[in-house]
């Protein structure tokens, strides 16, 4: 006959409960977390603080483009016409008497720019309401307009595009200042 020799174990009473209960964090746990979270915030805010500057950016390498574009639809026009060896002409485009130098276009913003570019463009000194860009050409004869968003409208500020017209020698310049962007 075979005799059963397994023990079962004993039954745990009320009295025998562990003494130790888990019923949440302890205070290492919470100091943890909110050190986590402070990372992520600080981490996450400079993000979006690089996201403000980036769109600054690329809106100004944007006006750039269609600046670009449109200077060299025009002078193809203007050569066309005997206009690219000329000094100082103007061209109508769409209804439009274009100022141009040396055919591409002058550094003006009322008799070229605002008229090739479709945006609001407001003078940077003396414009109070709002517009997609600010224009500097606080010298007329220079050759030279710089553009700007409204958010950093002033040449101080290093966020534009400056527009060198071209000259007898040389076909425009577009050059980004973006550091205070």
């Amino acid at each position: 006959m075979k005799h059963n020799t397994s023990v079962n174990p004993p039954a745990i009473t009320s009295q025998q409960t562990p003494k130790f209960s888990s019923k949440g964090f302890t205070i290492i746990e919470l100091v943890v977390v909110i050190v986590i979270l402070g990372i992520v915030s600080v981490t996450a805010a400079s993000k979006f603080l690089n996201l403000q500057t980036d769109a600054r950016i690329s809106t100004l390498n944007g006006l750039k483009g269609g600046m670009e574009g449109a200077s060299a639809m025009l002078y193809g026009k203007t050569s066309a016409l005997g206009l690219d060896k000329t000094v100082s002409a103007s061209i109508n485009v769409e209804g439009d008497d274009i100022l141009v130098a040396y055919g591409y276009p002058a550094a003006m913003n009322k008799e070229t720019w605002s008229m090739l570019i479709e945006s609001t463009f407001l003078d940077a000194e003396w414009g109070e309401s709002n517009a997609d860009w600010y224009f500097t050409n606080s010298n007329a004869t220079d050759g030279k307009i710089i553009y700007a968003p409204a958010s950093r409208k002033k040449e101080g500020e290093n966020c534009y595009l400056e527009y060198q017209e071209a000259t007898e020698t040389t076909t425009p310049v577009f050059t980004l200042t973006t550091d205070g962007c």
